[in-house]
């Protein structure tokens, strides 16, 4: 059998066009949901002892304590399923944003990026990424604090904080993390590629 279209060295978009783009976006999808689910006990330890660290002074293990005593062994998953929902969609924006970016940096020019180049394409793709995203990790982060009964499902929390603050509330904290979303995602996939090559 001839394969009409091959893929090489390639960027995503090509193997996009070559119609293997769904088992990539599925096996990642797939991993991160599992790894999420995984961690999801910790990711909510670790969100409670952000926002009460500095007024409820507790170990780990008293918090871990409260957290079961409040919402049960499945409250330990409290605002998981809003985090596996946004994994795909966020990875797939920010590759997707990383490749169209580069291909603008290139133009017509056929060259490897510098690395200050990928350095940039991957800031933007970071940035974009977070922008598109960023409602669901604001709905994901009341989600794990939540008290339980506080919201039904992932739409009545949406409607919920939607109704008393309005738009606004879905990019709460949005600056801080873009400033730190930045430099990481462009350092993130300008040392990925340039180590890859």
């Amino acid at each position: 059998m001839v394969n009409l279209i091959e893929v090489n060295e390639g960027d995503i978009s090509d193997r996009l066009f070559a119609g293997i783009w769904w088992r990539h976006l599925l096996a990642g999808g797939v991993a991160g949901a599992v790894s999420r689910t995984c961690t999801a006990p910790l990711d909510r330890l670790k969100v409670m002892k952000q926002v009460h660290g500095g007024r409820k002074q507790t170990s780990l293990k008293d918090t871990f304590k409260y957290m079961l005593k409040e919402g049960g062994i499945k409250g330990l998953w409290r605002g998981n399923g809003i985090n596996v929902i946004k994994i795909a969609p966020e990875s797939a924006l920010k590759f997707w944003a990383y490749d169209e970016m580069k291909k603008h940096i290139k133009g017509t020019d056929n060259r490897d990026l510098f690395i200050h180049e990928r350095l940039m394409a991957g800031s933007f793709a970071g940035a974009l990424s977070q922008t598109v995203i960023y409602p669901l990790e604001v709905m994901k982060t009341r989600l794990a604090l939540r008290k339980t009964g506080e919201f039904k499902s992932i739409f009545d929390c949406a409607t919920k904080i939607f109704k008393a603050d309005g738009f606004k509330v879905f990019y709460k904290g949005y600056w801080p993390n873009l400033f730190g979303i930045i430099p990481y995602a462009g350092i993130d996939l300008a040392v990925y590629e340039t180590l890859k090559a």
